[in-house]
């Protein structure tokens, strides 16, 4: 479908107020629609444009700053030099958008769907026009779940950029500045990073099976759990990367506890002994599926550890230092979290609910303990899906307001 001309001013305006209405339950609003039309210029900035349609529309250089872009759609439109600083674009549609230029720094994407769109900074935009200008700019986005699958994104800016569970599969991200962006538990599949600077990266527990990294600098960078099934690094400088744990991250004295555990849990407490690691430095630690129900974990120190799908229900955790960590559908039901540090720890689809409290000899004796986290840092955490709804949350961050559908 071609695009319209120009739409003017007031025009706009009027689809605006109308749409405010819809937003708010009038009967008489109705939900805006700019797809196919020429915006080029304009300026939205801090305007609430939720589930907005701008479908196909040239959107060149247009500002929406700030804006409130919810479940807006984009796909298919040209992005080229548009800013979206510091705008939410929670679960928007930029399927197929070109990006050349566009700034996303500070934005939050969550959930935002980028499959085949392109940020190259040459090209030809759709209408037999070439162009070039500088590469996309993600940096310091949110952009948890995001799919990326299949974009196209060389030399794209992803400096500090979260990609926690983002979907990367098969997209280009030649030469691409990601220094200290966090991969944790993304899809990689078949990802081309070639000569990409993923210095100071976190991406434990990513999938990188089959992804080209040839040229790629990873000076510091956290791979510990990483999946590099496939992957060639013989043209790679590893000497600075965490590749696995160091090999005495888990002392032996450490392991004997996490068996016992294991068997007292097993058990119902009646072989081995409840693990006591009060304290105890962690590190890095690959603990993934581990049991540690019931264990006392106070004080624990567990920065980027990785402990997806794991077992801590009722656990004792208060005051550890739990940042960065992956803790990805772990179920921590009943645990004690009250002053622990969880600041920009990765907590997707975590179970966070009352447990039931049993008898020594196993029984259910009717009461509950609700998970505790009075006091505890949640600052940057990841809290896609994570279930909630009986913890005690004092200091938990408030979620966005969406619109009602």
């Amino acid at each position: 479908m071609s695009i319209q001309g120009h739409i003017a001013h007031d025009v706009v305006e009027r689809k605006l107020a109308s749409h405010r209405l819809w937003l708010e339950g009038a009967a008489d609003g109705q939900p805006a629609s700019f797809a196919h039309t020429n915006l080029f210029g304009s300026d939205f900035s801090g305007q609430d444009l939720r589930e907005v349609d701008f479908g196909g529309s040239d959107l060149q250089g247009v500002r929406f700053i700030g804006c409130n872009l919810t479940r807006a759609i984009f796909a298919g439109a040209d992005l080229c030099g548009a800013s979206f600083r510091d705008a939410t674009l929670e679960e928007a549609d930029l399927t197929g958008t070109q990006l050349v230029g566009t700034v996303f720094e500070g934005a939050d994407l969550r959930g935002v769907s980028l499959r085949g769109a392109s940020g190259l900074p040459t090209g030809n935009n759709g209408r037999g026009e070439a162009f070039s200008g500088a590469s996309v700019n993600f940096a310091g986005a949110r952009m948890h779940r995001a799919n990326l699958k299949g974009a196209k994104f060389d030399q794209a800016r992803m400096a500090q950029t979260d990609l926690t569970g983002a979907n990367l599969e098969r997209a280009t991200l030649r030469r691409a500045s990601m220094s200290g962006v966090i991969l944790r538990n993304a899809n990689l599949v078949s990802a081309d990073l070639s000569e990409a600077d993923l210095s100071d990266s976190l991406a434990t527990g990513a999938d990188l099976s089959g992804a080209q990294l040839d040229g790629a600098t990873i000076d510091r960078a956290n791979l510990i759990g990483a999946r590099l099934r496939d992957v060639d690094l013989s043209k790679v400088d590893t000497s600075n990367a965490r590749l696995a744990p160091p090999a005495d991250i888990v002392a032996a004295e450490v392991q004997r506890t996490l068996v016992e555990h294991d068997r007292w849990v097993r058990s119902d407490g009646k072989r081995g002994s409840r693990a006591s690691l009060d304290g105890v430095d962690l590190t890095d630690a690959d603990l993934r599926g581990l049991n540690l129900s019931g264990a006392d974990l106070r004080g624990v120190i567990m920065r980027r550890a990785l402990l997806t799908d794991a077992l801590l229900v009722l656990a004792d955790l208060s005051g550890a230092d739990l940042s960065l960590a992956s803790l990805a559908r772990c179920n921590l039901s009943g645990a004690i979290l009250s002053g622990a540090n969880l600041s920009r720890a990765d907590l997707t689809d975590a179970i966070l609910t009352a447990a039931p409290l049993l008898s020594s000899h196993g029984e259910n004796i009717g009461r509950k303990q609700e998970t505790r986290l009075n006091g505890a840092n949640l600052t940057g955490a990841v809290m896609d899906g994570v279930k909630l709804d009986e913890a005690r949350t004092a200091t938990a961050p408030a979620k966005r307001a969406r619109p009602e559908k």
